[in-house]
């Protein structure tokens, strides 16, 4: 009889330590299930699915009163300052003509600015149904200038967002350019494919900013095309 008791016993605890030792099993780190193990690169590539979205280009003619209370540009140097902007938001060969009865001497003082911009969209049937609705009016003035638009020439390609930061650095922005891209901010970014990120801009009319103007946005820009020789970062 006390053999048997004892035979029972040790069949029951070597039971429970195989039942501890599957339990652990399951409950290791080390060995996660096949499917969580699919779901994180699914995760990454869904995100970077996101970012790059089919675009067309839309063609535009933005005009704006600029005034500033403390920083005068010249003509030549407003639409250089502009065009430098606009060519990091994505726009293609940006024209910028900058028009103002105090253009001849050094400074304008309120110039009327007149933007035409070649700039991606994403292709939504909104957008693509606009550009259909302008098609004669493209084609007549590609006919007029004797040439095509880019926006003619290409369909639909390939874009992405891209963050720009419109503070000092590659874009040369001075804290006296503060009400200039308060000014784009309000005026011109709208019309354009770009989202404000973040927004540190805060003019005092009258006074020149201590600070850099702090604005990042995420641009529409034009994929680079596969076959395209990086760009130094020199």
């Amino acid at each position: 009889m006390k053999r048997q008791l004892s035979r029972m016993g040790g069949l029951a605890l070597a039971a429970m330590v195989f039942c501890g030792a599957l339990a652990a099993q399951e409950q290791s780190p080390s060995a996660p299930s096949p499917g969580a193990e699919a779901q994180q690169p699914a995760d990454v590539q869904e995100h970077v699915q996101d970012q790059m979205v089919q675009a067309i280009w839309k063609e535009q003619e933005i005009s704006f009163y600029f005034q500033s209370f403390t920083t005068f540009y010249s003509c030549t140097g407003l639409e250089t300052k502009l065009e430098r902007i606009l060519r990091a938001l994505g726009v293609h060969e940006p024209r910028v003509r900058v028009r103002s009865a105090d253009c001849p001497t050094r400074v304008a003082r309120m110039p009327r600015v007149v933007i035409t911009a070649l700039s991606p969209v994403e292709a939504t049937p909104e957008a693509i149904a606009e550009r259909e609705k302008s098609k004669s009016t493209r084609e007549l003035a590609a006919r007029v200038r004797r040439k095509r638009t880019l926006g003619d020439e290409a369909d639909q390609f390939p874009a992405q967002w891209r963050r720009v930061s419109l503070s000092r650095g590659a874009l040369d922005l001075e804290p006296g350019d503060c009400e200039l891209i308060d000014e784009l901010k309000r005026k011109v970014l709208p019309k354009l494919a770009v989202r404000v990120i973040e927004d540190d801009v805060h003019c005092t009319p009258h006074q020149v900013s201590l600070g850099q103007p702090h604005l990042i946005v995420e641009a529409l820009t034009k994929a680079p095309d596969p076959d395209e020789a990086p760009q130094s970062s020199e």
